[in-house]
């Protein structure tokens, strides 16, 4: 019995599961049969094949009219066909299946219309001719009631409009499904892109031929890469820099209080030359933003240049980030980018201040010189040019005008390697200055430790002193130069008057109305220049360093102005109280990073090109502007020198021409013991007396420090009281009494 049972459930399943199957399958087949066997009338119907065919011709003729025939026939001979293919009939339902019935009926009634029965009675019509009307007898039905109640022409046009929303009715449904299908189809292929970029190096890995494998280099070196797509990048050019229309006009003469001062014309600098050519750089900047946006798409990074500028020396490309894009993707990217496009050295700002771009510095093919003569007369149309402490400096990358305002600044630290062309901007500063003002307006004071790069401005009318090359002298020079700003400051507390240019304006005023005995002063500007602050730094530390912390500290309202120059861009010279009073800097190309975050605190310095390329960071810049520096020739400095020298002769102060250090505490051994003469006496007869000698001893008995105890012990040693020290051995003592010491 159990047996049975288990064997029982085990043939019913098998012996149900295919009659489910065979019925779907005999309906098919059933619908098939019915639909070929109409496509087959149909057929005969159309070609009017014998007596079937031509009854039913006549019989379709009279349902649906004369010009309904064929398109009728027709439309139902592809249903059939589709029945035949598909083996079930197509799922018209609700919207369609009514569009589809008034498509019909607007077309029956626009047939009706146009068999020339443009009256009511219709049906009276249609048996005058017959039954065979273009309508058919379902036309004449529809027809004749509407024709009544709303004429002829307000029955077709109502066919019209039945027509049509039967139409979209209809097509409503297979709109939105193919609508679907396509929004699917892009959201797949998406999917696919994203899966095989994913993906690409295994499937290559998986499906490559093992003899490539055994090579040393991937085998991506050495396909044959697509052409690069050029790339939609705005290309910008600063025109102004490329055409001067200036008049050539003449200085105006100056009033000098000893007679009249005529400023040096430009046409004393050399003539402007083009040097670069801007249609070989602008091939030269597309092909490179190719390559970069080729380089992006390569590592996976969403980016495109979208705005490049031509420089002098450098081409800046704008780089936009997709959404989602980390910053430090192009930042990682910075070697193998230098290494693309075979570049001496890039520079990745990232990101601009101001624009939603990260800048790339790339280095132009052939560099173009930025002369001074262009930069002068591009600082006439600068709404700066009225302020005599306004010199230019260069271009930067987009070929602006840079303008550094020195009575803004209000100091400025000059660093940078030998040979970067630090001392060419010292020149191009003193030039524009001797070009702009007149001695009264401004004086110098340079100190050039080196001895040979601004001695050829021996001589200006400008010049406080002559140029000062001894580096003890300069300390001196700079301990006058606070003793001026001392003596400014009380002028102004007495006139009641805050900074200079103002005190100046009182002045002026004051003395219209005064005596000449009774006239004040009216104050030029100072600026100091130190071409190598090193040497001084060497040889008088203390001094050079509480100068210039008291100069950058409180000059500014007295109308005195620092420039510090360096070749050794080094803590121990650019110390922190020099920085810390010092912001506006200028970096020249140095030869490592610890050295640009000396010089700005930043990065960046390292990457400059030499030749005049800098990273100027003025006061409250949130960034350096990189700027191609004015290049100046010393046959331009020699005519302008000669002709500002010929005007007048140089009226040096004698306070800096005989200025000597001053004392801070660092004086010499025999200058201190002056001061303790009673102390060395008493040491002396102690030693003397004790017949041993040592520092510390000293230091005990007498209760003094270090310091005054090993100078008196040295001064024991010059005058031959004691003998020198040797090793840990007590030194030893020379006189045994007071008449054998030589004095």
């Amino acid at each position: 019995m159990a047996e049975k049972k288990t064997k029982k459930p085990k043939k019913a399943p098998v012996s149900k599961q295919p009659k489910k199957q065979e019925e779907p399958k005999s309906n098919k087949i059933k619908v098939r049969l019915i639909a070929l066997f109409l496509l087959f009338i149909f057929f005969i119907s159309i070609c009017q094949l014998g007596i079937v065919g031509g009854f039913f011709h006549t019989l379709m003729v009279y349902i649906f009219g004369s010009m309904m025939i064929y398109p009728i026939l027709i439309i139902l001979s592809i249903v059939s066909a589709y029945f035949v293919i598909k083996g079930e009939a197509p799922q018209w339902k609700g919207p369609q299946a009514i569009g589809l019935v008034m498509m019909i009926i607007g077309i029956l009634l626009i047939c009706t219309y146009a068999g020339n029965m443009h009256s009511t009675g219709s049906m009276n019509n249609y048996i005058k001719h017959d039954g065979v009307t273009s309508g058919g007898l379902i036309g004449s039905l529809l027809y004749a009631p509407l024709s009544a109640l709303f004429s002829p022409i307000g029955t077709l046009i109502f066919g019209i409009i039945l027509l049509l929303a039967g139409l979209a009715l209809f097509s409503s449904k297979y709109i939105h499904q193919y609508k679907i299908k396509q929004n699917e189809k892009e959201a797949q292929d998406a999917v696919e892109v994203f899966e095989n970029k994913k993906e690409t190096s295994k499937v290559k890995d998986f499906f490559a031929p093992k003899q490539k494998e055994k090579g040393f280099f991937p085998d991506k070196v050495f396909e044959e890469k697509e052409p690069l797509k050029e790339p939609d990048i705005d290309l910008t050019f600063n025109q102004k820099s490329m055409r001067l229309d200036i008049e050539k006009k003449k200085p105006k003469k100056m009033e000098y209080k000893d007679g009249v001062y005529q400023l040096p014309s430009f046409d004393l600098l050399n003539p402007i030359r083009n040097t670069g050519n801007l249609s070989e750089e602008a091939k030269h900047a597309k092909s490179t933003g190719k390559i970069l946006e080729n380089m992006f798409e390569e590592f996976g990074v969403n980016a495109n240049v979208v705005h490049l500028y031509i420089g002098p020396t450098v081409t800046k490309f704008e780089i936009k980030l997709e959404a989602g894009t980390r910053v430090n993707r192009i930042l990682q990217l910075q070697d193998d980018i230098q290494l693309a496009l075979a570049a001496k050295e890039i520079r990745i700002e990232a990101p601009i201040p101001g624009k939603p771009y990260v800048g790339i510095e790339v280095p132009n093919k052939t560099a173009a010189m930025v002369p001074f003569n262009e930069v002068y007369q591009l600082s006439m149309r600068d709404h700066t040019w009225d302020n005599k402490l306004a010199v230019p400096l260069g271009k930067d990358v987009s070929g602006n005008l840079i303008v550094a305002e020195l009575n803004k600044m209000p100091h400025l630290l000059i660093a940078g390697a030998t040979g970067s062309g630090k001392s060419v901007c010292v020149n191009s500063i003193i030039t524009s200055i001797l070009m702009k003002a007149t001695p009264d307006e401004v004086r110098l004071i340079l100190v050039d430790p080196k001895k040979v790069e601004l001695s050829n401005y021996n001589g200006v009318p400008h010049l406080l002193s002559p140029v000062v090359t001894d580096p003890k002298k300069a300390a001196g020079v700079l301990q006058q130069v606070v003793a001026e700003m001392e003596r400014r400051y009380e002028v102004f507390a007495d006139n009641g008057q805050r900074n200079m240019e103002s005190y100046n304006i009182y002045a002026r005023t004051f003395n219209e109305k005064a005596n000449d005995e009774d006239k004040k002063e009216i104050m030029p500007y100072h600026v100091v220049i130190l071409d190598e602050v090193a040497d001084l730094m060497m040889v008088a530390s203390k001094t050079v360093e509480d100068c210039i912390m008291r100069i950058s500290q409180m000059a500014r309202a007295a109308g005195i102005h620092l420039i510090v120059a360096t070749q050794r861009p080094s803590t121990d010279i650019i110390t922190g109280v020099i920085k810390a009073n010092i912001p506006s800097r200028i970096a020249f190309a140095v030869s490592s990073s610890v050295d640009s975050r000396t010089i700005l605190d930043a990065t960046g310095a390292e990457k400059l090109l030499g030749k005049g390329d800098m990273l100027f960071s003025p006061m409250g810049s949130s960034s350096p502007v990189r700027v191609q520096g004015a290049f100046v020739a010393d046959e331009e400095v020699s005519r302008v020198v000669e002709f500002v020298s010929k005007q007048m002769d140089a009226n040096y102060d004698d306070n800096y021409v005989n200025a000597k250090e001053v004392s801070n505490g660092s004086s010499s051994v025999n200058d201190s013991l002056d001061d303790t003469e009673e102390e060395y006496e008493e040491c002396r007869e102690f030693v003397i007396k004790e017949q041993r000698a040592s520092t510390s001893l000293l230091q005990r008995r007498f209760r003094i420090g270090y310091n005054k105890a090993a100078r008196i012990m040295d001064q024991l040693e010059q005058n031959g009281v004691i003998g020198p020290q040797i090793g840990s051995k007590p030194r030893e003592v020379y006189i045994r009494g007071y008449s054998e010491e030589d004095i």
